[in-house]
């Protein structure tokens, strides 16, 4: 159940935390973002990012919405990605997770620049 610990941390800072406990993972291209949220971004609205938070039924959700490559093995990359989310999130903020739900939104078939 979510508790007021998880309320001290801006959803930017879960997904900094989030982002950084996966973004070496093979196959793996960026946190998925709309036209909208990285308009967003820029203008600093509130949105519904790539990271999401929740509670639901008493439970601790996180959907992570990503981009991936072409070369993405699924059945391996999504336990991958709970498993670093899961364990760096909890040991940057304490919070502990019941579920962790991977949506794949995109898949990019050149790497962003600067990658």
């Amino acid at each position: 159940m979510a508790d007021s610990a998880d309320k001290s941390y801006s959803p930017e800072v879960i997904s900094t935390y989030v982002w950084d406990s996966i973004k070496g993972l093979p196959g793996l291209a960026d946190l998925h973002r709309s036209t909208l949220q990285s308009l967003g971004e820029r203008v600093h609205l509130e949105r519904l990012g790539p990271v999401r938070l929740e509670e639901r039924d008493g439970r601790r959700v996180l959907d992570l919405h990503v981009v991936i490559t072409p070369t993405a093995r699924l059945p391996e990359l999504v336990p991958q990605i709970r498993g670093a989310v899961r364990s760096y999130l909890h040991s940057m903020t304490g919070i502990d997770l019941d579920e962790i739900e991977v949506h794949v939104d995109d898949i990019v078939w050149e790497p962003p620049a600067g990658a």
